[in-house]
């Protein structure tokens, strides 16, 4: 086709009808990358979660309103409305948020332990170490907080449930390294040795005498090493 001046031009295509629409479809091999408003979003979700731990973890689960949180984290209530509706959403991803950090944080510990044994019996010291920490208490608050709030004692259980699986799988993994083949007796030391921590963590909130929890601390550790022995022995007959 030939416009003005002789000038030859390409001829028009008929649009589609998403390109009339404005509409474009990405190459199957392209990744949605999350722009500023998004980080901006995700940003303050984390702000007020980190906010409310350290109320939770100073002030205690009956203090920890939605105002206290919004004050601490300087942000609006608007914001923290239109995050965590109501205070049991917020204290959801708050358990949610602090169980992810209290698993990573024994991982860290545990990273330059060599396998196999020292790395079993590490797992202990270094849960009680993650146990002491902002995260874990905040966690503990919520757990006794939800004896008496009957929407938060129906979600919450499940969040703990899944800490709770974590922590027995990787033990059990531990465990099997060394020989052991007793998987129930594993399991319920695991458990009594979560009950036991959160329970010094309890005290120690209240006593302030960490000598006096570690010196407790000492004695599951030899209850540990004991019954490795007795489990090994079972497994080598």
């Amino acid at each position: 086709m030939t416009g003005k001046r002789g000038v030859r031009t390409k001829a028009a295509t008929p649009k589609s009808a998403a390109a009339k629409s404005g509409a474009t479809k990405p190459p199957a091999n392209v990744v949605a990358i999350r722009g500023p408003h998004a980080e901006r979003t995700a940003a303050m979700r984390k702000r007020l979660i980190e906010a409310a731990i350290e109320c939770l973890t100073n002030l205690g689960y009956g203090a920890t309103t939605l105002q206290v949180v919004t004050d601490r984290a300087g942000a609006s209530r608007g914001a923290i409305l239109h995050h965590f509706p109501s205070k049991v959403d917020l204290m959801i991803a708050v358990a949610e948020y602090a169980a992810g950090k209290q698993n990573r944080q024994v991982a860290r510990l545990l990273a330059d332990t060599e396998p196999g044994m020292d790395r079993y019996l590490g797992i202990t010291m270094a849960t009680w170490d993650a146990m002491q920490r902002p995260p874990a208490i905040a966690l503990l608050e919520i757990m006794m907080g939800s004896r008496s709030d009957p929407d938060l004692g129906a979600r919450f259980p499940a969040v703990i449930a899944a800490l709770e699986k974590h922590q027995r799988e990787g033990v059990w993994e531990q465990a099997q390294s060394v020989g052991i083949t007793d998987k129930a007796q594993v399991e319920a030391m695991t458990w009594l040795h979560n009950a036991a921590m959160r329970g010094l963590a309890m005290e120690l909130m209240f006593s302030r005498d960490l000598p006096k929890a570690n010196a407790a601390m000492k004695l599951l550790k030899h209850y540990k090493m004991w019954l490795t022995g007795q489990l090994m022995a079972k497994a080598a007959d």
